[in-house]
């Protein structure tokens, strides 16, 4: 079974014959589709995302891997417009131009995921970073009123073009996860050190695909043991459909060389059980 198959046939319900893995962000500071290609080879993935426009979707077809593309969500965008302060000023007054500014940035969006449903990927990643460790920026009323429409809009034209639409956000997702579910999303990438898979599913009601399963500590030297570690993730692994992936991406030196023994690992055990 080839990565592409392999990620397709988990997004669709089914099952693989092995953990499937990757980074989504392999690279610490990006950089063009053909580096992002190949570091995706360099760790053996299954997949890779792009985020830059055109990707090299024939490409990563040609070897066997899925295709994604990272697209930020409407928060990120008018968050990245304004400013932190001032979104969050705004918001809290119920001003407006939350609701203009909110809008646009959903159509801008908009014209990306169509671009790259055009460009023929398997995956569509909304990228929004609307929490931190603590819990979400905004209260649940917030959150359904200024977001989710405009998020259950964009799954909505993602799925009309044939492509998997998932959610990305660091921090605890746990309060708006019921929540973000409704809005249509096929898939969550999520920090597991925030909200952990067990929980997720949980919080869910259904076994959902997660891209998740490796903490940041345990890319660190010496941050990952059979025993320990290794004993945690076979628990999430038989838990649900996971996609294993760290949400932080391959940040410091010593990061590729963690995920290939953590890789070698499960490689070794030659067993799945989901």
């Amino acid at each position: 079974m080839k990565g592409r198959e392999r990620i397709l046939n988990l997004l669709s319900g089914g099952c693989a014959d092995r953990p499937a893995r990757g980074e989504i962000w392999p690279l610490p500071s990006g950089g063009p589709a053909v580096e992002v290609l190949a570091a995706a080879r360099e760790i053996d993935a299954d997949f890779c995302f792009f985020d830059q426009l055109p990707g090299a979707v024939p490409e990563a077809r040609a070897l066997g891997l899925a295709t994604g593309a990272i697209v930020n969500g409407p928060w990120q965008r008018w968050m990245n417009l304004v400013g932190w302060e001032a979104a969050m000023m705004e918001l809290g007054r119920g001003n407006e131009n939350v609701r203009l500014g909110l809008a646009e940035a959903a159509k801008e969006a908009g014209r990306d995921i169509a671009a790259w449903t055009t460009a023929g990927v398997d995956m569509i990643l909304l990228a929004d970073d609307i929490a931190f460790s603590g819990g979400p920026y905004m209260a649940p009323a917030q959150f359904e009123k200024h977001l989710l429409p405009l998020y259950a809009a964009l799954t909505e034209a993602a799925e009309k073009k044939g492509a998997n639409i998932g959610f990305h956000s660091d921090g605890c997702v746990d309060l708006l996860l019921p929540m973000l579910h409704t809005a249509g999303f096929g898939f969550y990438s999520l920090e597991p050190e925030a909200t952990e898979p067990m929980r997720a599913w949980e919080l869910l009601g259904k076994s959902v695909p997660l891209f998740s399963g490796l903490p940041a500590a345990w890319l660190l030297p010496g941050g990952f043991t059979a025993a320990g570690e290794g004993s945690i993730l076979e628990g999430w692994l038989s838990g649900g459909p996971l996609i294993l992936t760290s949400a932080c991406g391959l940040f410091h030196a010593d990061a590729l060389a963690a995920v290939r023994k953590i890789y070698q690992w499960l490689d070794k055990k030659k067993y799945f059980r989901h």
